[in-house]
């Protein structure tokens, strides 16, 4: 396969992705969640930059930017996102599935300026710096490869909205529960063992739910 070939097989399956992501979204943003994704692979970075750079538009890239950075400041547009990446996904949920829960972070080393920076722990490196925390959930089914990206999202304590970590994890839980009809046994990394995780877990219709 030459190296054409395989980046317009590439491009066609980044196409046909963000199609099924964007299915529910007006034809701008489906336009503007097509670049998003391209870009990202495209530069292997989710600086805006990059993304805009990659595009090439024959305008300044300075418009560029800015035209996705008000896509992206659209209030609502993340959550619409979440809820679309999780219909994509949740056939693939049956009983015996695993929902791998792992709260995690994300560290921003040079950052000075971004929103809401919180202190948070590298658990790579055992270290204290600026970044911030994250949900992931994904979906696996025992006995295979394939892996199904179910749920991801970014929050910081220093954020005026933030309740706690238990809050964010229940959201997380809630949001796919509700959409899988409870199917599935979660699997949560650390923290999962709290009383009020298992607790209200349960009055959502968490049928299985385990601690490692």
């Amino acid at each position: 396969m030459t190296l054409s070939h395989f980046a317009g097989k590439l491009r066609d399956r980044i196409f046909d992705f963000s199609g099924k992501l964007s299915k529910n979204f007006s034809k701008p943003e489906k336009r503007f969640i097509h670049e998003m994704i391209y870009g990202i692979q495209a530069r292997q970075s989710v600086r805006l930059s990059e993304t805009a750079r990659s595009l090439n538009e024959n305008i300044l890239l300075k418009k560029t930017i800015e035209r996705l950075s008000n896509r992206l400041d659209r209030k609502g547009l993340a959550e619409e996102i979440t809820q679309s990446v999780i219909r994509s996904g949740k056939n693939r949920v049956k009983k015996d599935t695993l929902l791998i829960l792992d709260p995690t972070d994300i560290t921003k080393p040079y950052a000075e300026k971004m929103e809401y920076l919180a202190t948070v722990r590298d658990a790579s490196n055992k270290t204290i710096g600026n970044g911030y925390w994250m949900i992931e959930v994904i979906a696996a089914d025992t006995g295979s490869r394939d892996v199904v990206p179910m749920y991801q999202s970014l929050y910081s304590q220093n954020a005026p909205e933030f309740e706690s970590e238990n809050a964010e994890i229940l959201k997380a839980v809630n949001t796919i529960s509700a959409s899988t009809g409870g199917a599935g046994i979660w699997v949560i990394d650390r923290g999962g063992d709290r009383f009020k995780i298992w607790f209200f877990s349960n009055l959502v219709g968490v049928k299985s739910l385990y601690c490692i």
